[in-house]
């Protein structure tokens, strides 16, 4: 039931985008106490707002201070504390055992799929659940710290701040339905989170307008790995899986369990009737993407619910409709809460005890029978020498091939930490040589992990290469003997592969 947490160990699976969100922390840690808009470390990577201005923040700094690995293991550890002590807050909010929504918000699936993914833009939810906590509170000063904390969300994460935002406001009209003279405090409380939250959305105002989104859906087909929701949505049956589940081994992916939980689910309908049913219901329909499916099995059915949801401005940005279970967890855990106290009644003089074992069996249900990734999976921090031994080249650095069956697309990206060099790839396209497509000595070298791929020039010409900046074209281990047939033996080889000069050939 343990998070996984050893020496030299990020938390996080090398499979999702840890290596990603690192590297952007890196360059950000690099430039304090400035605060750089992009860097040129990379193709397209200029400019480049960060998604969790917040969280890239204080993780850069504390990374100065403790090394990148104890500052990201902190950040990871800090969000599940973080998320209990909010879901303890709702809890207690809606009337229910705070120890249960504690532990069901931090231990909850779309929390820890999202953080073992690497999404360090998700680690606010506790935030969230802090800030409903308050706007539900009496009291002008409650409503304001609402609506701060609220702001703060949308800087920890924007998906999590429009998200939450959202939910505020089917709070908001909830609440005023039966306390009407509340409307000035919810005014109130909103302009105080639209200020805070301004900076973060402005930073991002071309991708808020759809100017280079991108989905990455890939087409529909049966997906093995559907009790963990890798792409757009969550599979119908996700919300009931039970029992461990692994990405495919060697699978780049993002993961996104959604499972309910069954002692949660019981602990909700003891509550009884609550306007959060309603909340959690429409969280879970979202949650189900624009495209239905069923056990991995697409059902060829559209979303009438993410239809109606793609009239609001901007929804239609939301990639992996999964995520909005971040929000529904929040309101499962008070309706469970409720239901747990409800539950404990019965034994007056110890509904503490009683709910601590409540509370206790949710944990073990969700470390033992969900897809949830517990204990947290852990990534080697760990670089190779041979990008030690790359400082000193002139111009960037070409790591091939870009993609490709056990090729991680981002880890070029972290292990640039190593040599400081400018790379010749755009973290926005995996695996695109971009003006060196046509080139056949890159395309040749970039196909190297496809089961089929581009045939060798029978005369490789370097030119294009010199063109395009490249100093060095970096081949892996698993290549290396292959390139060397072709095209003579490397200027370096050391642990991690081999490179070859482009200057003088």
């Amino acid at each position: 039931m343990g998070l996984g947490l050893r020496p030299g160990l990020f938390l996080g699976r090398e499979g999702g985008e840890l290596y990603g969100h690192l590297w952007v922390i890196h360059w950000h840690a690099e430039a304090l106490p400035g605060w750089p808009s992009g860097t040129d470390l990379a193709l397209g990577a200029d400019p480049w707002p960060v998604i969790d201005p917040l969280t890239t923040l204080t993780v850069a700094a504390l990374s100065r201070l403790v090394g990148a690995v104890s500052a990201w293991n902190a950040l990871v550890l800090g969000a599940v504390a973080l998320a209990y002590v909010g879901g303890a807050a709702l809890g207690r909010r809606a009337g229910g055992a705070p120890a249960v929504a504690g532990v069901l918000v931090a231990l909850s699936p779309p929390l820890l799929g999202s953080l073992s993914s690497g999404l360090s833009e998700d680690a606010g939810l506790g935030l969230l659940a802090l800030a409903y906590a308050a706007l539900l509170g009496e009291g002008w000063a409650m409503s304001l710290l609402g609506g701060a904390l609220l702001g703060l969300t949308a800087a920890s994460g924007l998906v999590l701040g429009a998200l939450g935002a959202l939910g505020a406001v089917v709070l908001g009209l909830v609440d005023l339905l039966r306390r009407p003279a509340r409307l000035g405090r919810w005014v109130s409380a909103a302009l105080v989170a639209l200020a805070l939250a301004a900076p973060a959305a402005w930073s991002h105002a071309d991708r808020l307008g759809g100017e280079g989104h991108r989905s990455g859906a890939p087409a529909e087909q049966p997906e093995p790995a559907w009790r963990l929701n890798p792409w757009r949505g969550a599979d119908l049956a996700s919300f009931v899986a039970v029992g461990e589940a692994e990405p495919p081994e060697g699978a780049l992916m993002r993961i996104h369990p959604t499972a309910l939980g069954l002692v949660p689910l019981i602990l909700a309908l003891i509550g009884g009737r609550h306007p959060l049913w309603l909340a959690l219901l429409a969280a879970m329909a979202l949650a189900a993407g624009p495209r239905l499916s069923l056990m991995g099995e697409p059902l060829g059915l559209d979303n009438p619910a993410v239809r109606l949801f793609r009239l609001l401005p901007g929804a239609e940005l939301l990639n992996h409709h999964g995520r909005v279970m971040l929000i529904g967890q929040l309101a499962l855990a008070a309706l469970a809460a409720r239901g747990a106290a409800t539950l404990t009644k019965r034994w007056p003089g110890r509904e503490g005890r009683v709910q601590a074992a409540v509370a206790l069996l949710i944990a073990l249900e969700l470390s033992l029978a969900s897809p949830a990734p517990l204990p947290m999976p852990t990534t080697a921090a760990r670089i190779d020498p041979l990008w030690s031994a790359l400082q000193d080249v002139p111009g960037a650095i070409l790591p091939l091939p870009l993609a490709g069956p056990g090729v991680h697309t981002q880890r070029p990206l972290y292990e640039q930490r190593a040599h400081g060099r400018p790379l010749r790839l755009s973290p926005n396209r995996p695996g695109d040589l971009g003006e060196l497509r046509d080139d056949p000595l890159a395309r040749w070298l970039n196909t190297l992990a496809l089961p089929r791929g581009a045939r060798p020039p029978e005369s490789p010409s370097w030119a294009g290469l010199a063109e395009a900046g490249v100093g060095a074209v970096v081949v892996r281990e698993a290549y290396v003997d292959e390139v060397t047939a072709r095209l003579g033996p490397p200027d370096l080889t050391a642990e991690g592969g081999a490179a070859w000069w482009v200057a003088g050939r």
